[in-house]
């Protein structure tokens, strides 16, 4: 190595910028809501303090819609509580245009579309109410998500991986750090949400054995 080379440092010429592909599968994102919603009673709280419960949620399944311009399906299964509609199984689509805000960096819903499946059941008001509140506020809100927390976290456990030399493979080790990162781009592709992240820091690429 050249004497004047200093590992431990950042000089301007261990400088890099790349863009890096962030892959999450719906998979993931379906079981941290089934885990999230499924069991959980659709209810509503009367004046008088007194909750009722209407439905129950069976199931939950996470698709890509084709229907523009949403870009989300989600599915959810549900059964009736009330004494009118008790036991009915009955399903629900939510289709619903997630959307990144490059300003703010966070994931949001620009609009959503709610639809049964024939059941006579919609046409009570109160049900259709108390159902399309519930989803607004629990489920559409949980999609929408301010990204750089949850990035920033990764970042660092990488970061101090990076500080003591990450060893890639027999002989070869990184040592650098990650010091800026912005999601550029966001989209929906295949069942998997793709996010693009841009990032510069400083990186030198350490061999140590020859003989691989």
């Amino acid at each position: 190595m050249h004497p004047d080379m200093n590992t431990q440092t950042k000089n301007s010429d261990q400088n890099i910028s790349m863009t890096l592909p962030l892959r999450i599968n719906f998979a993931t994102v379906e079981a941290f809501l089934k885990k999230k919603f499924v069991g959980t009673n659709v209810s509503k709280t009367g004046a008088n303090g007194k909750t009722i419960n209407y439905f129950k949620i069976l199931d939950l399944n996470l698709d890509e819609s084709h229907a523009a311009p949403y870009n989300l399906e989600l599915k959810i299964k549900l059964k009736t509580l009330t004494l009118l509609f008790n036991n009915k199984d009955i399903h629900v689509t939510v289709q619903v245009q997630l959307r990144l805000d490059i300003t703010t960096q966070e994931l949001y819903v620009e609009a959503y579309k709610i639809n049964s499946h024939g059941d006579h059941w919609m046409a009570t008001s109160i049900l259709k109410s108390v159902l399309n509140t519930f989803i607004y506020k629990k489920i559409i809100k949980s999609l929408s998500v301010d990204l750089m927390p949850i990035l920033k976290e990764k970042i660092d456990g990488l970061n101090a991986k990076l500080a003591s030399k990450l060893e890639t493979t027999k002989g070869i080790s990184i040592l650098g750090k990650v010091e800026n990162f912005t999601i550029g781009h966001f989209e929906i592709k295949k069942n998997e949400i793709w996010v693009l992240i841009n990032t510069s820091g400083w990186c030198v690429i350490a061999i140590e054995d020859l003989e691989f």
